[in-house]
């Protein structure tokens, strides 16, 4: 009786300890991290030339916020050492706006005074970065700049 008793309260355990796990395991692969493999562009050497680097990056639940984690990988910058910075290494993304197919950035003020320390123009970065978005987002037609809140106009 009592060896009765043990095993069906040990049954009991082991069936609540086996849906638990089961609910884990389900619960764990419909929140798992989605990821969306992006191509991220940064300069050679001379900064006549972009070459991509394929990166998985976290997919966010709206567009502002993939591509606010896109531009911010572009700011870190790549992991391949053959490649340099796209961006001078203290800039950050200030906003972003996305209206319809039209996406507005702005970056901290420091984009114009260290534009020197990476090999691309600082025309260049701009038209860069608007391109490597476009690629990566073909929703959006056109990337509009500004540095501390001042448009940017590329000639």
């Amino acid at each position: 009786m009592v060896l009765k008793r043990f095993s069906l309260k040990f049954l009991i355990l082991l069936a609540l300890f086996a849906a638990f796990f089961i609910a884990t395991l389900v619960f764990m692969n419909v929140n798992a991290d989605r990821r969306v493999e992006r191509v991220l562009f940064f300069p050679d050497e001379n900064g006549l030339q972009l070459h991509g680097e394929l990166r998985q990056l976290p997919e966010r639940d709206d567009i502002a916020g993939n591509i606010r984690l896109y531009v911010n990988e572009l700011i870190l910058g790549p992991t391949n050492i053959d490649l340099y910075r796209l961006f001078p290494e203290n800039v950050k993304l200030e906003s972003l706006l996305v209206d319809d197919d039209i996406l507005y950035l702005g970056f901290t003020e420091n984009l114009v005074t260290s534009a020197e320390t990476v090999p691309m123009s600082f025309s260049d970065i701009i038209t860069g970065a608007g391109k490597a978005v476009v690629f990566n987002f073909p929703m959006i037609k056109e990337v509009k700049t500004a540095i501390g809140g001042e448009p940017v106009v590329i000639r």
